[in-house]
């Protein structure tokens, strides 16, 4: 049986948790390709499969996210188990951390059937910022090599007769679900702009719809996260925000007004996209720890 082990890090720690985990497996018995991400997105011969990915801001390394995104059909036939590094502390040995929003997430879009938290490892000498910050307080290599070749002892024992985990329905997750939430706090911005110009001055409909405008996001934004599977917060910002634009271009200055001027307005068009773009991100942000609805599972792939 071959198994594929690879990892997403910044810094080498969660590199280093990956090396030790193939060496445990590889004296259990088993074929193993401890690869880079750039190398593991490419493979296709593996009976099973470990990703690992160290944490920041209680988001898996994106080399990670890719890897799990590039595989995702074949990983679904295959029985996958996850890791995170994250914590400066002992926490990770002392408790069992269950894994991020954004993990779990990825979890059941795979049928992962397990996953574990490890201590992470910050240099003191860390560059770059907030890394160097928390340097000051937090330095120190806190990966304890004894959990994690226990742990490869298990994935060992299990392996011999373990099958494709259960994926979990993700709904959220379509991009047309993205675009119509978009659509929608679009035209009711829209009409609220029409009703306060004919019920005001324009200059306080401007200001006015610049409040309303985030506020009518912020209600959008909360409707699309509640929904499992959907979107991170920074990819849907950018969505909803280039969704607007493109709608303000076309129906607005193109078909109404005939004219590119509204985008000449900062308090017209400038600054209400920002205010949408924040107001998204920041109920994303504030909605990453809820719970979900209770999942609906579906069958592993045989794809």
């Amino acid at each position: 049986m071959r198994v594929l082990v690879t990892w997403g890090s910044k810094r080498g720690g969660t590199e280093g948790i990956a090396r030790v985990l193939g060496d445990a497996l590889r004296r259990e018995g088993f074929d193993v390709d401890v690869l880079a991400p750039a190398a593991a997105r490419r493979a296709r011969e593996f009976d099973a499969a470990i990703v690992g990915g160290a944490l920041y801001a209680n988001r898996w390394h994106r080399d990670a996210r890719r890897f799990v995104a590039r595989q995702e059909k074949r990983l679904r036939t295959v029985p996958v188990w996850f890791f995170s590094s994250g914590p400066l502390d002992d926490s990770a040995d002392h408790e069992s951390i269950s894994p991020t929003a954004q993990v779990r997430a990825l979890m059941e879009r795979v049928g992962a059937r397990g996953h574990v938290t490890f201590g992470g490892r910050l240099a003191p000498d860390a560059h770059g910022f907030p890394a160097s910050a928390m340097a000051k307080k937090h330095a120190g290599d806190f990966r304890r090599e004894d959990r994690v070749v226990a742990w490869a002892s298990e994935i060992a024992q299990e392996l011999p007769t373990a099958g494709p985990g259960l994926v979990v329905a993700q709904p959220g997750r379509s991009p047309t679900r993205l675009v119509l939430h978009a659509t929608v706090g679009w035209a009711l911005c829209a009409v609220t702009m029409g009703i306060l110009l004919r019920a005001t001055t324009q200059t306080m409909a401007l200001v006015v719809h610049g409040v309303a405008a985030p506020v009518i996001f912020a209600g959008v934004a909360s409707h699309y996260f509640r929904q499992r599977g959907a979107r991170g917060p920074l990819t849907t910002a950018l969505a909803f925000t280039s969704i607007v634009a493109a709608l303000d271009l076309v129906v607005v200055a193109g078909l109404i007004e005939r004219s590119l001027a509204m985008f000449r307005s900062v308090a017209g068009s400038w600054l209400p996209l920002m205010l949408i773009f924040a107001a998204t991100w920041v109920t994303g942000e504030s909605m990453s720890t809820l719970p979900w609805p209770k999942p609906t599972r579906m069958p592993p792939s045989r794809a």
